[in-house]
């Protein structure tokens, strides 16, 4: 009985997810998820008590998937410098995928919500450690000369952040690389000519 209210909460959150991906959270309505899963109104509220609890069930989903994408396509990757280029382009290409989690971390108008800024927090908080563990793995193989690994993940994080919507807007993979290769490029060796 267990495993079949599991089977049932996922999939309401799959469809929640569709359905708040396509309108948003403010236009989706409960009804509309509950028809997308196949259920009635009222078997969807057995599981989630309100449409927020729901929206946090899908982020947290999603969340978790970025998370584990990066996690896997990173994890035996020597080269700290093909690590950090993989973390990137996985980031931003499962960000396509995970666009409730994106609109979560990313939309002043889910500020309201309860759970966002505690998403929002946990979500930097792992960004910044993946990455400063990538920059630190980096120093101690000498691969990257940094000073100040803090600094150096901080601005790392922050161009990371500054590209997104034109990576997003341009659409395709291919453009994503190219991209987050010359992204890598102006910081490992600056923009500055070298005599």
């Amino acid at each position: 009985m267990k495993k079949l209210r599991e089977e049932i909460r996922e999939t309401i959150i799959e469809s929640a997810a569709k359905v708040f991906g396509k309108q948003g959270f403010k236009k989706t309505k409960m009804e509309e998820v509950a028809k997308a899963a196949g259920m009635g109104k009222s078997s969807l509220y057995y599981y989630f008590t309100s449409k927020e609890e729901l929206f946090e069930a899908v982020v947290t989903r999603e969340a978790e998937y970025l998370k584990r994408e990066i996690l896997k396509a990173t994890r035996n990757i020597q080269d700290p410098y093909k690590k950090l280029k993989t973390y990137i382009l996985v980031r931003m290409n499962a960000f396509r995928h995970s666009i409730n989690l994106y609109n979560a971390v990313k939309s002043n108008y889910l500020s309201h919500l309860p759970f966002i800024e505690k998403v929002r927090a946990k979500y930097d908080k792992e960004e910044m450690l993946m990455v400063e563990n990538i920059i630190r793995e980096g120093v101690k193989n000498n691969k990257f000369k940094v000073v100040n690994t803090e600094v150096a993940t901080i601005a790392i994080v922050t161009a990371l952040k500054g590209v997104e919507i034109p990576l997003f807007i341009r659409g395709s993979e291919d453009e994503t690389e190219i991209l987050v290769e010359n992204l890598l490029m102006i910081l490992f060796y600056g923009i500055v000519r070298r005599k």
